[in-house]
């Protein structure tokens, strides 16, 4: 369809220039999942709400583990330190789960020179023995560092889970926006009319 007339191709124009772009839509969405929704289609961006309530459930989770790993470290580094007399800071991973398998320094080295671990071995030194007042208190401390490993375990796959959450909200985003766009008219325009003649033409080509 050709029109020798120009206000047909501004109305287009302004049309297309209101329409939300698909790359903005992703990258919205990278940055909170559902806002790519939300500027797409502030009426009916009901497919976000649950991408941004599912982010607000991972972060919830992620920091509440956080915390509460936290907290059981600090309970079993008490712990170790008032009925062990074993100073935690700074020592090995290692070093923390001897102490919940032991009850002293004395029978961990000596299981492993029978199973022949020279390496393993930690010196006679203030700095590394414990003694445990009780085996009830050692189960408690090992079930406080246990706990503390499953919850930090748990944080890199809520990581991924929300890096997934993003990328599936933006790719929905993005084609929300960009389906807006498919049946919009196209537009161009010369001055020069198809007989070779001065002259503005427009043409506008409908996609169904």
């Amino acid at each position: 369809m050709t029109f020798i007339s120009l206000f047909p191709v501004i109305t287009v124009a302004q049309t297309q220039d209101n329409l939300p772009s698909p790359r903005g839509a992703f990258l919205r969405s990278l940055v909170v999942p559902g806002w790519g929704h939300y500027y797409t289609d502030k009426t009916d961006w009901n497919r976000g709400k649950y991408h941004l309530a599912g982010e607000a459930v991972l972060v919830l989770t992620y920091f509440g583990l956080d915390i509460r790993a936290n907290r059981l470290e600090n309970d079993f580094y008490t712990l170790a330190l008032s009925k062990a007399g074993a100073d935690l800071s700074e020592k090995s991973r290692d070093y923390l789960i001897a102490i919940g398998n032991y009850d002293n320094l004395r029978e961990y080295n000596d299981a492993q020179l029978r199973a022949r671990n020279w390496n393993s071995i930690y010196p006679d030194t203030p700095e590394y023995r414990w003694s445990w007042e009780s085996s009830a208190q050692r189960s408690q401390y090992q079930d406080a560092r246990e706990q503390v490993d499953r919850n930090r375990g748990q944080l890199p796959t809520l990581i991924s889970l929300m890096v997934v959450n993003r990328l599936v909200s933006g790719i929905s985003a993005f084609i929300k926006a960009r389906d807006m766009g498919k049946n919009l008219p196209e537009a161009s325009f010369s001055y020069v009319n198809q007989f070779g003649q001065q002259g503005v033409t427009a043409n506008l080509r409908f996609n169904f």
